[in-house]
């Protein structure tokens, strides 16, 4: 039912900005005037230039430069983790050594 009111909404603002939405008692959607910077329900409806400025490309394109790592990152986290297991490896012997004596 939601969709829907969201749908029928979408059609009938004839502006193009996005606008705060706030659900009422009776769970009803309807539009603040509050900016959606400060939209405290965290529901907003786009105009169709603002949902047709969201592509795949650009949410592929955030995601990578959020998560992405360089190689030097991958060689340093590598070169860690190699020496770790090599003290570690190298500490356990000594301590099996000097147990049997």
């Amino acid at each position: 039912m939601k969709f829907l009111i969201i749908f029928l909404l979408f059609f009938s603002v004839s502006s193009n900005a996005s606008y705060c939405l706030l659900e009422d008692v009776n769970g009803n959607l309807k539009i603040d005037s509050t900016s959606i910077e400060s939209c405290s329900s965290g529901m907003i409806l786009l105009s169709k230039s603002e949902y047709d400025a969201i592509n795949i490309d650009s949410i592929v394109a955030t995601l990578k430069d959020l998560f992405e790592f360089s190689v030097e990152d991958f060689a340093y986290f590598n070169a860690i983790c190699l020496i770790g297991f090599i003290v570690g490896h190298s500490v356990g012997r000594v301590n099996r050594l000097l147990g049997k004596t």
